[in-house]
């Protein structure tokens, strides 16, 4: 039986062993440290997004309809205040 496709850290470019805990707990990293280099990259604007997040069709789905399905109501209408 052959072996899958060898994953390596993001960071450094370290072979990742499955076996070892280590690489589990930091996945997709090889270590603590190259987890946190990679966060401190992120934090300091190094990776930006390639293009406007607002241009971007959302994956989700469309919008739930609130229950009736007709989609003019308001699901707050019709639900009565009790301090009055």
């Amino acid at each position: 039986m052959g072996r899958g496709v060898e994953e390596r850290c993001r960071y450094c470019g370290r072979a990742l062993e499955a076996h070892l805990p280590e690489h589990r707990r930091n996945w997709p990293f090889c270590c603590r440290r190259c987890r946190l280099a990679e966060l401190g990259r992120w934090f300091d604007e190094r990776y930006v997004i390639s293009r406007r997040t607002d241009d971007v069709a959302d994956d989700a789905g469309p919008e739930p309809r609130p229950p009736g399905g007709d989609g003019g109501a308001s699901p707050a209408e019709g639900i009565a205040d009790n301090n009055t």
